[in-house]
């Protein structure tokens, strides 16, 4: 019998041992429900600068050595009824520890954010003293608008969650007001050499030059955000960019059939193959409206996406310039629902179509550059860049002419970088003078080297 009594005895004794950590447990797992829940959580929430976070680590503090106090041992006949309270008071403890990392980090981070905001004031105020100077070259320029941007910047790094997120977002919008006329100033003074290449013309004010480098992607601009007295057929550049969104948006198949409706009729170039009461693939159609500039080909275009739709679209995509209100007439007739208001673009939206175009930025971008290439029309950009040399190599175009304006988007090689570029002449059909604006800015750049290492910057 007491052989049998002994491993009994431990068994009992085991189970008595377990049951006591089990009773300890549901003691020790209210901590996190009792975090969560702690008054100095939503305090930390609602903190408003650094002070008032630097204020609840102090009071965590003074509470933990409280309860360290109120637990200590004093005196051996003590002992037992302090083992009590410490048990009793070791889940605020835990709590108010957890609270204080999750504080500590906070405050990290927040430093963090001190620390980018006072650069972002660094910056500005380098920018401040660099407008003081009395230099006023486009260097000086160009290092006040880095420095301004540079403060935008570090101050857009700072989250939302930050205490100094309303201050630094209050900042961001005062620096944008201030540096956005220093970067106009920049800009003009930056594209400088295009005013003489269009005064030479005897011209000037009718012209519209915009100039991007693509590899940099650095841009110049002669009244480029002014727009032309007509795009003419430089609009069927927008109206292709709008019908590839749709098609690659929405799955649609490029070789699915289209019906060309004979209200849509008007005069075309010579040699334009779309006629009406047939039927044509989208692509077709966009092609021969960029190659053979087919004044048909747009109209049913027009029809097929709708006025809403395109415009919608053209502003969605980022040019709220451009506008597509009228189709398009040939020598006197008009096609049936011919829209009112004028078509409008400037030559800066329509370069940027173009830069995307060719750096290939938009799914369908491929279809409109092979379209551009194939370009018909040979009497503008392709021949005045003819007899420039052996660096200098034309690789696309859209032309547009009529009663109001003669322009022409093109793409261009100059050595090893590739260029694209918008002109526009209002009131004027001088291919003459198209030639001579396009030679005049490929000279440029022949001479002066890519707009990025231009020593005018």
């Amino acid at each position: 019998m007491p052989r049998l009594w002994i491993p009994t005895a431990v068994v009992l004794n085991a189970l008595a041992i377990t049951l006591g950590l089990a009773a300890i447990r549901p003691r020790l797992a209210i901590a996190p429900d009792l975090l969560q829940q702690h008054a100095i959580l939503s305090q930390m929430a609602a903190a408003e600068d650094l002070g008032d976070l630097y204020g609840l680590r102090d009071r965590i503090q003074r509470d933990l050595v409280h309860l360290d106090d109120s637990t200590s041992i004093q005196t051996p006949a003590q002992a037992k009824q302090k083992t009590v309270q410490k048990t009793d008071l070791m889940t605020p403890y835990r709590a108010l520890t957890q609270l204080r990392v999750r504080l500590s980090r906070n405050i990290e981070a927040e430093e963090a954010h001190q620390a980018i905001y006072q650069r972002a004031t660094e910056l500005a105020n380098q920018a401040v003293m660099a407008h003081q100077s009395p230099d006023d070259s486009l260097a000086s320029l160009q290092k006040q608008e880095f420095l301004w941007r540079g403060a935008i910047g570090k101050l857009e790094e700072i989250p939302a969650d930050s205490v100094f997120a309303d201050e630094a977002a209050a900042k961001s919008q005062q620096y944008k007001r201030i540096v956005s006329p220093i970067a106009a100033a920049a800009d003009r003074a930056d594209s400088a050499f295009l005013q003489p290449i269009a005064a030479a013309t005897g011209l000037g004010e009718r012209i519209h030059i915009t100039l991007c480098q693509l590899e940099s992607n650095e841009c110049r601009s002669y009244q480029g955000d002014i727009p032309p007295a007509s795009p003419a057929s430089l609009i069927k550049l927008p109206m292709a960019v709008v019908l590839m969104h749709k098609v690659t948006t929405e799955n649609i198949d490029l070789d699915s059939e289209v019906y060309i409706d004979p209200g849509n009729f008007t005069e075309n170039a010579q040699g334009a193959k779309i006629f009406v009461d047939q039927t044509y693939t989208l692509r077709e159609v966009m092609v021969r409206m960029i190659k053979e500039s087919n004044n048909i080909a747009t109209n049913q275009l027009v029809d097929y996406l709708g006025r809403d739709y395109i415009n919608q679209t053209l502003n969605q995509l980022g040019y709220s310039q451009t506008q597509i209100n009228t189709k398009l007439v040939g020598d006197s007739t008009y096609p049936d629902n011919a829209g009112s208001g004028p078509n409008r673009s400037t030559t800066n939206e329509l370069t940027e179509m173009m830069r995307q175009i060719y750096s290939f930025e938009n799914p369908g971008d491929d279809e409109i550059l092979d379209a551009l290439v194939g370009q018909y029309d040979w009497d503008f950009g392709y021949k005045a860049l003819q007899d420039m040399g052996p660096a200098v190599h034309w690789i696309g175009e859209k032309t547009g002419q009529n009663s109001k304006v003669i322009g022409s988007s093109l793409a261009v090689k100059v050595g090893e970088q590739r260029y694209v570029m918008t002109v526009a002449i209002d009131n004027s059909a001088s291919q003459v003078h198209l030639r001579q604006v396009i030679r005049g800015v490929v000279a440029h750049l022949l001479e002066a080297g890519p707009l990025d290492s231009d020593p005018q910057r």
